[in-house]
This record gives structure tokens, sequence and C-alpha cells, in this order.
């Protein structure tokens, strides 16, 4: 049964969860638990959910008209670290057997079909696709082209690069350049000026290091691909969120800082400048010219007496998670810099002029997909 209306507040949009089946055919009676990996909206909007519990992953698909599936991934122990979605519907999720010490990035067809499309310690695919290191963060650009950070280790060097897939099968770095290996302390001391664009501004020259870590990548647009950064000597707080423009430049879009901007009490409130935007943590995503960005600054819940009370009708179940949530602060930012507050959640991504947002109550592990519409 319902519960009454919330009051008057920002609307929040449940698409699933809160519901008492596993398998429910209705995502809004969907039980919705463990831990979500990743989240991503195709083109038609389509939500996809990168769920895994203990070492199985799988995907929750909630479609537009609500209707609700699972889609099992491989049989056998594998971790579901990331996921995109392809202009053409196709979703990519990236898979690692720790055991085996493989790991594999499979394309999902809309039809249903599937298939890896690049390998790490699994021999080669096609000529040319095999890329040396583990993979750890993915996003298809405006091409349809799969684009991937990998962490390497070879021959003496270490790093992070930023590869692309084209379409002829073959795999460009487009940014990074690993850097001699010698100790783990010279890295570590080495990361926090890798962190940020060199002094020339091109990708290509960016040497990075074996402490570093990207794990997060979103596509805009013209071909701009957006990065988060992570000091892995750091409590793995990503540092910096840098962008690799279409002709191979790199430049910074904000600096990780200890004291962030603060929370307004109401929902897309101007808070600030990205450049002080706080503590940024792992959550990336870009939508036509704006970018969600995830910070842990305060609480994780909205200032007392604020106005992010998620309105709406909703069940009790779902009330129940709503009114005992924590989460980080996502932040929205303008093509001006600007940043605002527009939600409080685990997972986010942006679709069009809506955020979609995983919520979660820690007193019970529930989950739920909601979406807010973002104002103009």
């Amino acid at each position: 049964m319902d519960a009454p209306k919330g009051p008057a507040g920002q609307a929040f949009e449940i698409l699933a969860g809160g519901g008492k089946s596993a398998s429910a055919e209705r995502a809004v009676d969907l039980e919705l638990s463990g831990t979500v990996r990743d989240l991503e909206v195709a083109p038609d909007g389509t939500a996809y959910l990168l769920m895994s519990d203990g070492a199985t992953a799988r995907l929750e698909r909630i479609r537009p008209d609500g209707t609700h599936a699972t889609i099992s991934l491989l049989n056998g122990r594998h971790i579901g670290t990331q996921l995109a979605v392809g202009p053409d519907g196709s979703v990519y999720v990236n898979l690692y057997w720790g055991e085996e010490k493989k790991d594999a990035i499979y394309r999902i067809r809309p039809d249903g079909s599937r298939q890896p499309v690049i390998t790490y310690n699994a021999g080669a695919v096609a000529p040319g696709n095999r890329s040396i290191g583990v993979f750890s963060a993915l996003t298809v650009d405006p091409q349809g082209r799969l684009v991937f950070a990998v962490d390497v280790s070879t021959r003496g060097t270490a790093g992070v690069l930023i590869r692309r897939l084209e379409a002829d099968g073959t795999v460009r770095t487009i940014a990074g350049r690993a850097t001699r290996f010698t100790d783990l302390g010279a890295a570590q001391e080495a990361t926090p000026a890798a962190v940020h664009p060199p002094a020339s501004g091109k990708a290509l020259d960016w040497g990075t290091t074996a402490a570093m870590h990207v794990p997060e990548l979103a596509a805009r647009p013209d071909g701009t691909i957006v990065l988060a950064t992570t000091d892995l000597t750091s409590g793995a707080s990503a540092r910096t969120i840098l962008a690799v423009t279409p002709d191979g430049s790199l430049r910074e879009l904000a600096e990780g800082t200890p004291d962030g901007l603060p929370v307004a009490p109401a929902p897309f409130t101007r808070e600030g400048d990205v450049r002080k935007v706080g503590n940024l943590i792992t959550g990336l995503s870009a939508s036509g010219d704006l970018l969600a960005v995830a910070t842990m600054n305060g609480s994780g819940k909205p200032p007392a007496g604020g106005n992010y009370d998620w309105a709406g009708e909703h069940t009790a179940g779902q009330r129940a998670v709503l009114e005992n949530l924590r989460g980080f602060e996502i932040r929205l930012v303008k093509p001006d810099g600007s940043v605002s507050t527009a939600a409080f959640g685990d997972r986010f991504a942006l679709h069009g002029d809506q955020l979609y947002v995983v919520v979660r109550n820690l007193a019970g592990g529930s989950l739920l997909l909601g979406r807010i519409k973002i104002p103009a």
C-alpha cells in the first residue's frame, strides 16, 4: 500500500527496488540488494546495474516500461568492475578472474549475443587487440569506440594508459606513458605530481606511475574523454579530474582537496567552483555539457532542515530506504564550472536531463534505483 505523498521538495522517481521479490518482473516490486559496482543508462533509457554478490557478477536491467530482468554474465567465480553502454545499445562489462589472473571486456549486443572484445592474459581475440595489463575503467565514445584504462607493468616500466579500440581491431594509446619502475617507494613519491597533466599539455606526455589508478572514465559528445585519477597511497581518494580532448591535449578540471564546498540546503543551488569541490571519490558521469562527480565531505546525508526530502509517491518499503539513506554528495558541474549538489547516493549516471541514482539504507542494506530531473 502506498504511503502518503511526501512533502513538497525534490521529486525522486523510483524505478526499481523496495519490493520483496528478487526475480520480480516489475522493477518496483524488486528486492534489490548486493554491491553495486556500476550504473549506466542506454540511449533508449534502459538502466543497467552491475551487481556483485560475493564473487559472482550479474546485470540487473530496468527498461523504460518498468520491466526488470536479471542477466547472468559467465559461469564460475568472477568479479565485474565496470560498465559502459555504446550508442547502439551494446553493453560492455569488465570481468576479472582473480585466481586465474584473467581480465576481459565483454560486449553484450542488443540481440543478447556476447563475446569478449579485448582480453588480458587470456590470449588475443583478434590481431592487435590484446592489452598488457589489468583494466580499471571503460567508456564508449560517440563514434562507438571502446575506451579503457589499463594498469600496465612490463619491461621495467609501470603506470596507467588510456587506450582506444579502433574500428579495425587495433588498439591506440590516447593518453598516458608508463614510467620506469624502480620500486614502489619511488612510485609513491612521484604520484602526487603525476596525477596532474604534463607541462606540455600533451596527453601522450603524461607520465604515470605504479602507484596510480584510473577508476572512472566518461565520454562527452565532442569526443572528449573525462577521467578520474586515484593515488593508491592515500586511501584511494581520487586526486584529479582530467580531460583528454580530441586534439590530444590533457587538461585538469578539478583537484581533490580535504576541505570542499558546503552543501546548500536545497538541491541545484550554486555552491561554488569545481576547482574547490572537495574530497573527490570514485564516481564520474557525463551527459551533453554536464558532468557529475562524487565527493565525501560531510555526513553523507542532506543538511538538517534542508529540502532534499525525496518527494513523490513511494511505498512504505521505499520510504524506509529514503528516510535512512547515507551516500556521497553527487555534485553537478555546469559548463561554466559552477557546482551544485543534486543528490546523495552510492552510484549515479547522467542521461539527458535526468540523474539516475542508487541509494542505500545502511540499516538494512536495501537498495533503490531512482531518478531526478535536472532543472533547465
